[in-house]
């Protein structure tokens, strides 16, 4: 029985060893350090999301040079800020690959991603992005890949659920009047429509408006039961403190900004208590001590809770270190083994490529409880 324990300890410590080595012998096509690029927004009105991704990343950058880098070389990270604008996007992406990154990661705003798709099809890297307009990844680049739950899906799910579990049968639909929100909304009511369920009104604000008041009293006064919402943190906040404003009670169930912890910190309970959302997974909501220790993490260094988005960031630097370590530094190597990833587990979901390069296929929801954020259950994609 000795030998046997010794024989199997052997065995394991030699297979770590020789897995160390590969991941060194791997990586030594690689520069040193290993150049790694993220543009998100950090001023704007969209900062709120942009930060999350900076958040995501520097943790898991931090925590891996801290273990010794991908095969014994340091990750050298750059950031800039794309700021609200497509144009300023475009032009920090450009910064960015003048220092040749091996991968480059983009933001979660779908605008600003098809304003760079053109330029990364030109730079032939891989660029991982969270951008949630599902026809994002159906552009025909082979070098884009998402590792985040898009609209797609979500105006798949949100509908089903409003209908099935929700038991609503007269929606209105109110989104950000940008290619996320509108592309969103334009899914949703197709997806309501082959429920045979007629949506009662369809409203959009501009990504700027302070006041939301006149399509929610157009949907008031059409009688909605349900109000689908989708925007981004900052104005989804404003939109429930107006529908409160207005005595309005209906139920809202949105994307994941109407239950992220950077919405409800602009809200009172009574704003916040109800509003649904169904989207990427939150690390705080969750028994998993290594999710939980991420977001005990980044509130401590940053201030700031971690959501989704930081989450999913998080994984996506994990899954390029693991990609490395498997081929090496040439990117189109990284770009194919990432279009073939198959069950590769992250801190709450596991990631698996579809044709279009699109990787996160579970979604969550949730449910605010005053500001706190419940986890209601989680949805699959049809197919994983």
């Amino acid at each position: 029985m000795r030998r046997q324990v010794l024989a199997t300890a052997i065995t394991v410590a030699l297979a770590a060893s020789a897995s160390v080595d590969a991941a060194a012998q791997n990586a030594a096509s690689c520069p040193s350090p290993i150049p790694i690029a993220l543009t998100t927004p950090l001023t704007s009105g969209v900062a709120l999301l942009g930060v999350q991704a900076k958040l995501g990343l520097t943790d898991a950058v931090d925590e891996i040079n801290a273990a010794g880098g991908i095969g014994g070389r340091k990750i050298k990270l750059s950031i800039e800020d794309a700021t609200g604008f497509s144009t300023t996007a475009l032009n920090t992406m450009n910064r960015l690959l003048e220092d040749k990154p091996v991968a480059l990661f983009s933001s979660m705003i779908s605008p600003h991603i098809f304003t760079q798709n053109d330029t990364i099809k030109k730079a032939a890297i891989p660029v991982l992005i969270a951008g949630t307009n599902g026809q994002l990844t159906q552009q025909n680049n082979p070098w884009l890949i998402r590792f985040h739950i898009h609209d797609g899906q979500l105006a798949d799910a949100v509908p089903r659920y409003v209908v099935e579990t929700m038991k609503k049968q007269h929606p209105a639909i109110l989104t950000v009047s940008d290619d996320y929100g509108l592309g969103a909304s334009k899914g949703l009511a197709a997806t309501f429509d082959k429920l045979k369920i007629k949506t009662v009104a369809v409203e959009s604000y501009g990504l700027n408006d302070k006041d939301m008041s006149a399509q929610l009293t157009k949907i008031k006064d059409a009688k909605a039961d349900v109000l689908v919402l989708w925007g981004r943190p900052g104005d989804v906040a404003l939109v429930m403190k107006q529908r409160r404003a207005l005595g309005m009670t209906l139920p809202v169930i949105g994307n994941s900004s109407a239950v992220a912890l950077t919405t409800l910190a602009n809200l009172t309970p009574e704003e916040a208590d109800g509003g649904m959302g169904i989207g990427g997974m939150f690390p705080q909501v969750t028994g998993d001590a290594a999710a939980l220790a991420f977001a005990k993490r980044v509130m401590d260094h940053n201030k700031i809770p971690a959501d989704n988005f930081a989450l999913g960031y998080r994984d996506g630097m994990y899954m390029l270190k693991a990609v490395i370590e498997k081929v090496g530094c040439d990117p189109v190597r990284i770009r194919d083994e990432l279009h073939a990833m198959k069950d590769w587990k992250g801190l709450l979901i596991s990631y698996s490529a579809d044709k279009n390069g699109d990787l996160a296929h579970t979604m969550g929801i949730y449910r605010n409880k005053g500001k706190v954020t419940e986890l209601v259950g989680t949805m699959k994609e049809p197919g994983f």
